[in-house]
């Protein structure tokens, strides 16, 4: 009986190891995919200014 103990809380580990993992990697993709829309935010806030100038510039001629 304690050698079937044993090998279920070894399969609970495994299973919750492997779960563990998924959730790091998600976690992982998340994370890249935030940085990623970050990075595209700052441009298009960049591109904003520079449009506003550009049009500021054409209003003051």
């Amino acid at each position: 009986m304690n050698n079937t103990n044993n090998i279920d809380m070894n399969l609970v580990a495994q299973s919750l190891n492997q779960k563990l993992m998924v959730a790091n990697y998600t976690a992982a993709s998340w994370e890249a995919k935030a940085t990623q829309l970050e990075q595209e935010n700052n441009q298009l806030k960049s591109q904003l200014e520079e449009l506003k100038k550009q049009k500021d510039g054409k209003e003051a001629k």
